[in-house]
């Protein structure tokens, strides 16, 4: 395995934006102090960082601040997970991100923010958009019983015969509390990036206290792959005998995959996590260090494809 590993700070989720004319790979990722994370506690100061790399390998780090909380705002806590695309006119970076002042502090919600330009490192954000979880099928705050916090985080989008969706982190409002963590699906409002509808999980199998950063691919026989993470101690799915890690389900609709059984793409113990499945490196997994930090390649190919995320003709 090959490690890209900033010498300054500790790195962990990653997602990232693939720019086909200069073949560069532009990488977005959370990072914090390094004193942090022998007490976890770097989860609660990470910034969004940005660098370049052409293969995961090689690597430029460039800034390790892009993005990071406002005090005098609802995202005043740490900056988390989220997902880069490229609009008709810029980039839009949906984050996310909670307000310490709501609940006790744990509840999660969705921010956005604009860029002209996906190289700049000027990343404004939009105070005004702020998606919260709806009530209609997902939890709105931590339950007590639960065995993690709140989860509406992790977003990522795609297109669906030309309507945009977006997938996120969840707990379903219906099932036991640490086995109700889901996958869930908005859809977009007359195509709208600012605007979301909640559709019913898109994956829920009652078996993960949560499911970390997903992705829908697509194989070369049109089967779309739904990919996420879970650790051991929240993975209590038969089929994968509490591996944690990587796992997928496979269907031929995007929205076939509730009664599909998981596999383990990568396990935990490969000691690679929150994993994204690169569709420019033949799908090569690609996830960080657990312990030490910084983002490695596997050496797993899955030759897995993009879905649609071809955002280029929307107006923000």
């Amino acid at each position: 395995m090959s490690s890209l590993f900033n010498p300054e700070r500790f790195v962990w989720d990653f997602w990232y934006f693939f720019k086909s004319e200069t073949e560069t790979f532009h990488v977005f990722f959370l990072n914090a102090d390094r004193s942090l994370k022998a007490n976890e506690e770097h989860h609660f100061s990470s910034e969004i960082g940005y660098a370049t790399t052409r293969d995961f390998i090689s690597f430029t780090w460039i800034d390790n601040n892009v993005l990071s909380a406002r005090e005098n705002e609802w995202f005043n806590t740490s900056i988390w997970t989220g997902d880069v695309v490229k609009v008709k006119n810029g980039f839009l970076m949906y984050f996310t991100s909670r307000d310490s002042s709501v609940d006790d502090g744990f509840t999660q919600n969705i921010g956005l923010a604009y860029s002209e330009s996906i190289g700049s490192g000027l990343w404004t954000p939009i105070p005004e958009f702020q998606l919260k979880p709806f009530p209609k099928h997902y939890t709105q705050k931590s339950n007590p019983d639960d065995v993690s916090i709140h989860a509406w985080r992790d977003p990522f989008l795609f297109l669906h015969e030309g309507i945009p969706h977006m997938l996120i982190t969840a707990k379903s409002k219906d099932g036991i509390p640490g086995k109700n963590g889901c996958i869930a699906c908005l859809r977009s409002i007359n195509n709208s990036l600012l605007k979301w509808e909640s559709l019913p999980p898109l994956y829920y199998p009652g078996y993960y206290s949560e499911m970390e950063v997903s992705q829908v691919l697509m194989d070369k026989d049109d089967n779309y792959h739904l990919v996420f993470s879970s650790p051991p101690k929240w993975d209590f799915a038969p089929s994968t005998s509490h591996a944690g890690g990587l796992h997928s389900v496979v269907s031929k609709s995007p929205f076939g995959f509730l009664n599909k059984t998981p596999n383990v793409l990568l396990p935990f113990a490969s000691n690679l996590y929150a994993c994204r499945i690169i569709p420019e490196l033949d799908g090569e997994i690609v996830g960080f260090d657990p312990e030490k930090g910084g983002i490695l390649r596997s050496g797993v190919k899955t030759n897995l494809s993009h879905a649609n995320r071809d955002f280029s003709q929307f107006l923000f």
